[in-house]
């Protein structure tokens, strides 16, 4: 008796406790997420490409719509270079590191583009992704992809512009790994 005595006793202190189910859920976040929420990059530069995330402000309120794009300028040496790809090339991620993630999404056919030294083109955020019907969050998801506006629930979220091309036909080992991204708060 004096065993399932101490027994109940311990499931009922370990039952009580809420920090435990806080632990569990920090542990969980994606370490990566988190490492590009503490250190935002808004400007990627390099040789042949000028990248920018543009966003007026990082907080918003909830059911607040969220505007933001990006804008890739040529800056190489040649007055323009042909890129390789979808005819989406810049693609957008969101994630809170934990259960939230909208992947950008792209078609797979092989198109060129042409981009003139020094143009700038912005790219408005645009909603991409999917989910399978057997999803326990597809209303969730069904609901998001339907509204045209960027609202999320409240917390903490990596928002992120990339692109999504190729630097020759063949594709093969030129994939160009531009990435822009910020955290921003919904309250």
């Amino acid at each position: 008796m004096k065993r399932i005595i101490i027994l109940l006793f311990v499931l009922l202190l370990s039952a009580c406790g809420s920090s435990g189910r806080k632990e569990k859920e920090e542990a969980a976040a994606d370490p990566a997420v988190l490492a590009k929420m503490s250190a935002p990059k808004l400007v990627h530069k390099d040789d042949l490409f000028e990248m920018k995330l543009n966003i007026a402000k990082t907080t918003f309120a909830q059911d607040e719509p969220i505007v933001y794009s990006t804008s890739l300028t040529y800056i190489g040496e040649q007055d323009s270079i042909t890129i390789w790809g979808g005819r989406t090339y810049i693609g957008f991620n969101i994630s809170d590191g934990k259960t939230f993630r909208m992947e950008g999404a792209n078609t797979s056919e092989l198109a060129s583009t042409k981009l003139a030294k020094g143009v700038t083109t912005e790219y408005p955020f645009f909603k991409s992704g999917g989910f399978g019907a057997d999803d326990p969050d597809a209303e969730f998801w069904r609901e998001f992809y339907a509204e045209k506006e960027l609202r999320l629930p409240p917390g903490n979220y990596l928002i992120s512009a990339f692109c999504d091309f190729s630097l020759d036909e063949s594709v093969v080992d030129s994939r160009y790994n531009g990435e822009v991204y910020t955290m921003i708060t919904v309250e």
